[in-house]
């Protein structure tokens, strides 16, 4: 299995634990931030059981803490659309899934990074603020 596809697996383990069952908690005001995920290696067959529950079960406690607003694996493949015109993605640096939490400020948001299982199985986790737009009118 490839890189991306051990990923793959990962991610879509993750988001379906996620996406079923009872409403997430009302989250609160707080900022939100991005966690986008890329692997740095090839998790072992074996591991991968292990590091999905893992995933899982802090994703799930997450959303009980109603942090944890989105989920989403991404499929392989894709195009980069730029004014110069469209390219396939590049897999140099492939992002595996994005997920959206609420923490107070951006120190929060690597904190709780920080805690998520998959850095022991090679994910790299990039943190980024969600820029707050304002909502559309009636």
């Amino acid at each position: 299995m490839s890189k991306l596809n051990h990923v793959l697996a990962f991610a879509a383990a993750l988001v379906s634990s996620v996406a079923v069952g009872a409403p997430a908690p009302r989250r609160s005001a707080m900022p939100e931030f991005a966690f986008i995920f890329r692997p740095t290696r090839v998790v072992p067959a074996a591991d991968l059981p292990r590091r999905n529950d893992a995933a899982r079960e802090w994703a799930l406690a997450r959303r009980r803490d109603g942090v944890l607003g989105g989920a989403h694996p991404l499929e392989d493949g894709g195009a980069v659309v730029t004014a110069a015109g469209v390219r396939p993605l590049s897999s140099e640096r492939p992002v595996a899934s994005v997920l959206v939490v609420a923490a107070a400020d951006l120190d929060a948001a690597i904190a709780l990074a920080k805690t998520h299982p998959g850095l022991a199985f090679g994910s790299e986790i990039e943190v980024r603020p969600v820029k707050a737009v304002a909502p559309p009118t009636p």
